[in-house]
């Protein structure tokens, strides 16, 4: 669970990890493994876009922040931090078009 006024660090190191699955459910006793490494928000993008049946399968691990219960965020807390008016926006950086670079070269 999360605070819904508190401020949250999108930039904190986090860690998507997925655990071991039998017919689409946990395996008690044992560890999830990591699967992707980045910030907070990068984690929350890629648990997004991964498939709705399989969701309930990924944790992301973070650092403990004032606005976080705890450091582990569901895939629940995830999608209702990825709603707040605060999320930042992705951006994808724009690679010139060769063709337009060639052109104002010459």
């Amino acid at each position: 669970m999360f605070r819904e006024g508190t401020p949250i660090d999108y930039n904190a190191p986090a860690e998507l990890k997925k655990w071991p699955s039998l017919n689409s459910q946990r395996c008690h006793g044992r560890q999830p493994y990591r699967v992707f490494h980045g910030t907070l928000a990068e984690c929350i993008r890629e648990l997004m876009a991964k498939h709705v049946k399989a969701i309930s399968l990924y944790d992301i691990f973070t650092d403990l922040q004032p606005a976080f219960d705890q450091a582990v965020l569901s895939p629940g807390d995830a999608a209702e931090i990825s709603m707040r008016k605060d999320f930042p926006k992705e951006t994808k950086q724009l690679l010139p078009d060769k063709a337009t670079t060639s052109a104002e070269s010459q």
